[in-house]
Parts: C-alpha cells; sequence; structure tokens
C-alpha cells in the first residue's frame, strides 16, 4: 500500500495536527548590511642589515601614541643605537628603518575603545579581514647609509 503524500487543502482536517484555515506565504526579513570599516595602520619595522642582507630584526613599533609616532620613535631609537655602536656610513653594516602602511577591515564592537573615550572599539574581522585590500606599501625611511645634516 503506497499512498502518495499530499498536501492538505484549506479547511480540511488532518488527524493529530487539526483542521487547516490558511496558508501564508512569509517573505523573509533580509539579511543585515554589515558594514566593514576600514583603516590604515602604520608600523616602523628597525633592521641590521650586513651588504643588504637582513641579519637581524631589531624591532617593530606601531602608531600606539599618535599617527606616524612609530616612525619618529623608531628613527630616534635607531639614531642611538647606530651612535652606541658606531655603526657609520662607512661600515659594512647598515640599520633601517622601514615604514610599512597597510589596511585592514575592523567592525565596531559593543565595547568603549579603552584608549578613546569618544570611539567605539574596533577588532579586525574573523575571516578576510584583508581581502580586495592593496597591498602593504614599505618604505624605507632611514638608513645608517645616508648623510645626516
Amino acid at each position: 500500500m503506497n499512498k502518495e503524500l499530499t498536501i492538505p487543502q484549506v479547511g480540511e482536517f488532518v488527524r493529530h495536527i487539526g483542521k487547516l484555515v490558511a496558508i501564508e506565504a512569509i517573505q523573509p526579513p533580509p539579511p543585515k548590511l554589515e558594514e566593514d570599516y576600514i583603516f590604515e595602520e602604520l608600523e616602523a619595522r628597525c633592521e641590521l642589515r650586513l651588504n643588504g642582507e637582513v641579519i637581524k630584526h631589531l624591532g617593530t613599533l606601531n602608531d600606539f601614541y599618535g599617527l606616524e609616532s612609530c616612525v619618529d620613535s623608531a628613527i630616534k631609537e635607531m639614531e642611538e643605537y647606530t651612535s652606541s655602536r658606531n655603526i657609520t656610513q662607512n661600515n659594512d653594516v647598515e640599520v633601517v628603518v622601514i615604514r610599512k602602511a597597510y589596511q585592514v577591515r575592523k567592525r565596531p564592537t559593543t565595547r568603549k575603545n579603552y584608549f578613546s573615550d569618544e570611539h567605539f572599539g574596533f577588532e579586525p574581522i574573523a575571516h578576510g579581514a584583508t581581502f580586495n585590500l592593496p597591498e602593504p606599501i614599505e618604505t624605507v625611511v632611514w638608513s645608517s647609509k645616508e648623510t645626516r645634516a
């Protein structure tokens, strides 16, 4: 006995379920629109090089204290570093500061920004934080081989 199953008609009684009184087509709500906030972040990487090859990473600073503060601080620290080690323009060893600018997608959090009382906090999105964004740009902004005034 292979009886084909059917959908009941309005007014029809379905045993143990009830009498069908209406059928409504429900339009689902559109998905919530998400907005990505794209921030440019800067960091300054300090390297020790021998004949152009990186032999030691000396540290990386970020813009914690304000826009471009990492570059200014890194240059100052590397000037002190080269001075204390007698690294001059004539050495095979070179100290460089590289400014790296890159973009990242973030979304606001419900938490207040700990470091700024006028803005929300932001966090990188879990997946695809750099999707469809320009490649990072790295520029040597200071070198112990350059002439200094």
